[in-house]
């Protein structure tokens, strides 16, 4: 999710959302060397349509952040 594109009728709690959603994929794309999976996991999430996760997404960006040690 590109935050620079947010679209302007997007409501406060939704732009927090992809603020949030953003700023952990940046870090996530900063570590160095990561398996194929979790840069197909992290092109998944950057181009979600909402920037809210269900609760299976939330689980496995966290379980991917833990893998790379981003906490």
């Amino acid at each position: 999710m590109d935050s620079g594109n947010l679209n302007s009728e997007l409501s406060v709690e939704d732009r927090a959302a992809a603020e949030k959603l953003h700023t952990r994929l940046r870090r996530l794309s900063q570590v160095p060397n990561v398996e194929e999976v979790v840069v197909a996991m992290f092109e998944f999430f950057a181009h979600l349509p909402t920037p809210y996760l269900t609760p299976t997404q939330e689980e496995l960006l966290s379980v991917i952040e833990r893998q790379c040690g981003i906490e």
